[in-house]
Protein backbone atom coordinates (compact mmCIF):
# COMPACT_ATOMS: atom_id res chain seq x y z
CA UNK A 1 0.00 0.00 0.00
CA UNK A 2 1.49 3.36 -1.04
CA UNK A 3 2.00 6.26 1.31
CA UNK A 4 0.64 8.77 -1.19
CA UNK A 5 0.84 12.41 -0.20
CA UNK A 6 2.24 11.54 3.25
CA UNK A 7 5.11 9.72 1.58
CA UNK A 8 5.67 12.69 -0.73
CA UNK A 9 5.83 15.02 2.27
CA UNK A 10 8.25 12.80 4.16
CA UNK A 11 10.59 12.62 1.19
CA UNK A 12 10.35 16.38 0.63
CA UNK A 13 11.17 17.06 4.29
CA UNK A 14 14.14 14.68 4.18
CA UNK A 15 15.46 16.15 0.95
CA UNK A 16 15.00 19.73 2.11
CA UNK A 17 17.02 18.84 5.20
CA UNK A 18 19.82 17.30 3.14
CA UNK A 19 19.96 20.32 0.84
CA UNK A 20 20.02 22.78 3.74
CA UNK A 21 22.74 20.69 5.35
CA UNK A 22 24.81 20.70 2.15
CA UNK A 23 24.62 24.50 2.08
CA UNK A 24 25.51 24.74 5.78
CA UNK A 25 28.53 22.46 5.40
CA UNK A 26 29.75 24.55 2.46
CA UNK A 27 29.47 27.68 4.60
CA UNK A 28 31.38 26.16 7.50
CA UNK A 29 34.03 24.76 5.15
CA UNK A 30 34.38 28.28 3.71
CA UNK A 31 35.11 29.71 7.15
CA UNK A 32 31.68 30.76 8.45
CA UNK A 33 31.62 31.14 12.22
CA UNK A 34 27.83 31.03 12.47
CA UNK A 35 25.11 29.48 10.30
CA UNK A 36 21.43 29.89 11.12
CA UNK A 37 18.91 27.59 9.42
CA UNK A 38 15.38 28.99 9.19
CA UNK A 39 12.50 26.76 8.08
CA UNK A 40 10.07 29.17 6.42
CA UNK A 41 7.67 26.64 4.89
CA UNK A 42 4.20 26.31 6.37
CA UNK A 43 4.34 25.92 10.13
CA UNK A 44 8.12 26.27 10.17
CA UNK A 45 8.73 22.78 11.57
CA UNK A 46 9.31 20.60 8.51
CA UNK A 47 13.04 19.93 8.53
CA UNK A 48 14.66 17.02 10.35
CA UNK A 49 16.62 19.37 12.55
CA UNK A 50 18.66 16.66 14.27
CA UNK A 51 20.12 15.70 10.90
CA UNK A 52 21.62 19.12 10.25
CA UNK A 53 25.26 19.81 10.95
CA UNK A 54 25.43 20.13 14.73
CA UNK A 55 27.13 23.52 14.42
CA UNK A 56 23.93 25.02 12.96
CA UNK A 57 21.61 27.21 14.96
CA UNK A 58 17.92 26.81 14.17
CA UNK A 59 14.90 29.10 13.83
CA UNK A 60 11.55 27.36 13.60
CA UNK A 61 7.86 28.02 14.03
CA UNK A 62 5.67 30.96 13.00
CA UNK A 63 4.61 34.36 14.29
CA UNK A 64 7.89 36.23 13.99
CA UNK A 65 7.83 39.99 13.48
CA UNK A 66 9.37 39.80 10.00
CA UNK A 67 10.94 37.42 7.51
CA UNK A 68 14.47 36.18 8.29
CA UNK A 69 13.92 36.47 12.05
CA UNK A 70 16.96 37.43 14.12
CA UNK A 71 18.89 38.68 11.10
CA UNK A 72 21.06 41.75 11.64
CA UNK A 73 23.94 43.62 10.03
CA UNK A 74 26.45 41.03 11.22
CA UNK A 75 25.29 38.48 8.64
CA UNK A 76 27.31 38.23 5.43
CA UNK A 77 24.52 36.81 3.27
CA UNK A 78 21.32 34.81 3.03
CA UNK A 79 20.76 31.64 1.05
CA UNK A 80 17.37 30.59 -0.32
CA UNK A 81 17.09 26.81 -0.52
CA UNK A 82 14.19 25.21 -2.37
CA UNK A 83 12.30 28.38 -3.20
CA UNK A 84 9.56 28.37 -5.84
CA UNK A 85 8.76 30.61 -8.78
CA UNK A 86 6.00 33.16 -8.25
CA UNK A 87 2.32 32.31 -8.53
CA UNK A 88 1.17 31.99 -12.13
CA UNK A 89 4.58 31.24 -13.64
CA UNK A 90 3.95 28.96 -16.65
CA UNK A 91 5.26 25.40 -16.21
CA UNK A 92 6.90 26.17 -12.86
CA UNK A 93 6.81 23.44 -10.23
CA UNK A 94 4.48 24.30 -7.31
CA UNK A 95 4.49 27.95 -8.37
CA UNK A 96 3.15 30.16 -5.59
CA UNK A 97 3.78 33.41 -3.75
CA UNK A 98 3.77 32.60 -0.04
CA UNK A 99 0.39 30.86 -0.27
CA UNK A 100 -1.15 29.34 -3.37
CA UNK A 101 -4.51 29.41 -1.59
CA UNK A 102 -4.32 33.14 -0.80
CA UNK A 103 -2.51 35.24 -3.40
CA UNK A 104 -3.13 35.38 -7.13
CA UNK A 105 -0.32 37.89 -7.51
CA UNK A 106 1.74 40.50 -5.64
CA UNK A 107 3.04 43.66 -7.27
CA UNK A 108 5.62 45.91 -5.67
CA UNK A 109 5.94 49.41 -7.14
CA UNK A 110 4.02 48.14 -10.17
CA UNK A 111 6.26 45.11 -10.82
CA UNK A 112 5.03 41.56 -10.24
CA UNK A 113 7.20 39.78 -7.69
CA UNK A 114 7.36 36.54 -5.78
CA UNK A 115 8.76 35.52 -2.44
CA UNK A 116 12.30 35.36 -3.85
CA UNK A 117 12.50 39.11 -4.40
CA UNK A 118 10.40 40.01 -1.37
CA UNK A 119 12.44 37.93 1.06
CA UNK A 120 15.68 39.26 -0.44
CA UNK A 121 14.37 42.79 0.11
CA UNK A 122 13.74 42.04 3.80
CA UNK A 123 17.37 40.95 4.18
CA UNK A 124 18.38 44.01 2.21
CA UNK A 125 16.93 46.26 4.92
CA UNK A 126 19.80 45.06 7.11
CA UNK A 127 22.38 45.51 4.35
CA UNK A 128 22.57 41.73 3.86
CA UNK A 129 22.68 40.42 0.27
CA UNK A 130 20.98 37.29 -1.02
CA UNK A 131 23.90 35.26 -2.36
CA UNK A 132 22.45 31.87 -3.33
CA UNK A 133 19.21 30.38 -4.67
CA UNK A 134 18.16 26.82 -5.47
CA UNK A 135 14.93 26.28 -7.37
CA UNK A 136 13.58 24.88 -10.60
CA UNK A 137 14.69 26.51 -13.85
CA UNK A 138 11.86 29.07 -13.71
CA UNK A 139 12.61 30.08 -10.13
CA UNK A 140 16.32 30.48 -10.84
CA UNK A 141 15.54 32.64 -13.87
CA UNK A 142 13.20 34.77 -11.76
CA UNK A 143 15.77 35.27 -9.03
CA UNK A 144 18.56 36.15 -11.45
CA UNK A 145 16.27 38.67 -13.11
CA UNK A 146 16.09 40.65 -9.87
CA UNK A 147 19.60 39.85 -8.61
CA UNK A 148 22.03 39.02 -11.44
CA UNK A 149 24.82 38.33 -8.93
CA UNK A 150 23.04 35.32 -7.39
CA UNK A 151 24.77 31.97 -7.47
CA UNK A 152 22.08 29.45 -8.41
CA UNK A 153 21.48 25.72 -8.65
CA UNK A 154 18.70 24.50 -10.91
CA UNK A 155 17.36 21.38 -9.26
CA UNK A 156 14.85 20.49 -11.95
CA UNK A 157 13.18 21.63 -15.18
CA UNK A 158 9.54 22.42 -14.65
CA UNK A 159 6.91 21.16 -17.06
CA UNK A 160 3.86 22.02 -14.96
CA UNK A 161 2.65 22.58 -11.43
CA UNK A 162 3.12 18.91 -10.54
CA UNK A 163 5.59 17.65 -13.15
CA UNK A 164 9.32 18.06 -13.67
CA UNK A 165 12.48 16.56 -15.10
CA UNK A 166 14.68 16.39 -12.01
CA UNK A 167 18.31 15.82 -11.16
CA UNK A 168 19.14 12.98 -8.78
CA UNK A 169 18.85 14.22 -5.17
CA UNK A 170 22.48 13.40 -4.36
CA UNK A 171 23.66 15.35 -7.41
CA UNK A 172 21.60 18.32 -6.23
CA UNK A 173 23.25 18.20 -2.82
CA UNK A 174 26.71 18.10 -4.40
CA UNK A 175 25.88 21.01 -6.70
CA UNK A 176 24.52 23.07 -3.81
CA UNK A 177 27.69 22.47 -1.80
CA UNK A 178 29.91 23.56 -4.71
CA UNK A 179 27.76 26.57 -5.64
CA UNK A 180 27.59 27.87 -2.08
CA UNK A 181 31.37 27.74 -1.85
CA UNK A 182 31.54 29.76 -5.09
CA UNK A 183 29.04 32.26 -3.69
CA UNK A 184 31.06 32.80 -0.52
CA UNK A 185 34.24 33.26 -2.54
CA UNK A 186 32.71 36.24 -4.35
CA UNK A 187 30.36 37.57 -1.68
CA UNK A 188 32.08 40.96 -1.84
CA UNK A 189 30.70 41.43 -5.37
CA UNK A 190 27.08 40.95 -4.27
CA UNK A 191 24.68 43.69 -3.24
CA UNK A 192 21.73 43.96 -0.84
CA UNK A 193 18.47 43.98 -2.79
CA UNK A 194 16.09 46.92 -2.30
CA UNK A 195 12.79 48.24 -3.58
CA UNK A 196 12.49 51.99 -4.14
CA UNK A 197 10.85 53.69 -1.14
CA UNK A 198 8.19 54.31 -0.10
CA UNK A 199 7.06 50.87 -1.19
CA UNK A 200 3.66 50.36 -2.80
CA UNK A 201 2.30 46.81 -2.60
CA UNK A 202 -0.75 45.47 -4.43
CA UNK A 203 -2.07 42.18 -3.07
CA UNK A 204 -4.38 40.36 -5.47
CA UNK A 205 -6.23 37.59 -3.64
CA UNK A 206 -7.73 34.45 -5.09
CA UNK A 207 -11.24 35.54 -4.09
CA UNK A 208 -12.93 38.76 -2.89
CA UNK A 209 -13.75 37.32 0.57
CA UNK A 210 -10.03 36.87 1.27
CA UNK A 211 -9.44 40.50 0.32
CA UNK A 212 -12.25 41.61 2.61
CA UNK A 213 -10.81 39.68 5.56
CA UNK A 214 -7.33 41.07 4.85
CA UNK A 215 -8.72 44.62 4.74
CA UNK A 216 -9.96 44.21 8.31
CA UNK A 217 -6.43 43.33 9.46
CA UNK A 218 -4.54 45.74 7.18
CA UNK A 219 -6.33 48.84 8.40
CA UNK A 220 -4.44 51.40 6.32
CA UNK A 221 -4.75 49.43 3.08
CA UNK A 222 -7.41 50.25 0.49
CA UNK A 223 -9.27 48.34 -2.18
CA UNK A 224 -8.04 48.73 -5.74
CA UNK A 225 -10.40 46.13 -7.17
CA UNK A 226 -12.86 43.72 -5.62
CA UNK A 227 -10.03 41.27 -4.82
CA UNK A 228 -7.00 43.60 -4.64
CA UNK A 229 -5.67 45.67 -1.75
CA UNK A 230 -3.06 48.41 -2.01
CA UNK A 231 -0.84 49.54 0.81
CA UNK A 232 2.22 51.76 1.22
CA UNK A 233 5.00 50.91 3.65
CA UNK A 234 8.20 52.69 4.55
CA UNK A 235 10.39 49.60 4.42
CA UNK A 236 10.16 45.82 4.11
CA UNK A 237 10.29 45.30 7.86
CA UNK A 238 6.66 46.47 7.82
CA UNK A 239 5.72 43.74 5.34
CA UNK A 240 3.57 40.93 6.74
CA UNK A 241 2.86 38.13 4.28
Amino acid sequence: MGLGRFGDYCFAAEQATREADAAAKALFDSGAAKVVVWDNHGDGANLRFDRLDRRCEIVLGTGFKWRFPFIDQSFAGVLMIGYHAMEGTPKAVLAHTYSHASYRSIHVNGIEVGEIAMDAAVAGEFGVPAIFLSSDDKGCKEGAGFMPWLETVTTKQGFGYNCAFSKHPVIVEEEIYAAVKRAVARVDTMKPFHFAKPITIDLCFQCPLQALKARIIRKKWNFRKHNTLRGRINNMLEWQC
